[in-house]
């Protein structure tokens, strides 16, 4: 009769619960490593010239047709990750929800800290369909792809033109206002159907500038010069 082998176990030595989360920490930590330093192989690869003069048009095939252990999505997902996140932030994050983030950025035109991605709201429905602000770092893949989800089934009709044009000239004239060097962001979106204005970057010290901007817009001044003024005659 056979008896079943006793394979050796090399945690064995581990004698409390919390060291076996530190192992299993490091074991996350060097896996998503790895993950790092194959977006950034692969990132490398395409920006040289390596593969000139041969049969593959581009990396991923040279890659992804010499190695059938790699996956061509999971390979473009950790070129594109590791294109503006750190090691460290792709550590704590992992790949995935941070390529869910980048997705939900180009969908959103968010702004976004690729240094601390972590505090920035996602827009994320309940299960009821309200939609509740929600941090990055507090969200699994799953509610990313519930906010990804929302997004492709609401209204994304384009804002009107005239609309468009009213915001063109708020924008030229707050940042007309304001001091060379200071950097403001007047941004358009859709929001449940409505044009909604975002202002970014105003210094509190200088918030009377911005004043100063509207009500140029909203009340602007007439030129005397182009005003017709009533003719009088001489009594």
């Amino acid at each position: 009769m056979n008896e079943t082998p006793s394979i050796p176990n090399p945690y064995q030595a581990l004698t409390t619960r919390e060291q076996v989360l530190d192992a299993m920490r490091k074991l996350l930590a060097e896996e998503a490593r790895n993950h790092v330093l194959m977006g950034l192989l692969y990132n490398y690869l395409v920006d040289s010239k390596l593969l000139e003069g041969t049969q593959y048009k581009n990396a991923l095939d040279y890659i992804c047709d010499n190695i059938q252990d790699i996956s061509r999505t999971q390979l473009l997902t950790y070129g594109l990750v590791t294109r503006v996140f750190t090691q460290q932030v792709c550590t704590d994050f992992g790949m995935t929800r941070l390529r869910l983030l980048l997705t939900y950025k180009e969908a959103t035109k968010i702004e976004l800290n690729y240094a601390e991605p972590g505090g920035t709201f996602i827009q994320v429905p309940d299960e009821h369909g309200e939609v509740k602000p929600k941090l990055f770092a507090h969200c699994s893949v799953e509610k990313l792809r519930e906010a990804l989800t929302h997004l492709r089934k609401s209204d994304i009709t384009p804002v009107p033109a005239e609309e468009r044009e009213l915001v063109d000239r708020y924008r030229e004239a707050i940042t007309r206002s304001f001091p060379q060097g200071t950097v403001v962001r007047v941004q358009l979106r859709n929001q449940n159907g409505s044009a909604v204005v975002d202002l970014k970057g105003i210094p509190v010290r200088q918030m009377d500038k911005l004043a100063e901007a509207l009500v140029d817009q909203l009340y602007p001044v007439l030129d005397v010069t182009e005003v017709e003024l009533p003719q009088t005659h001489p009594s």
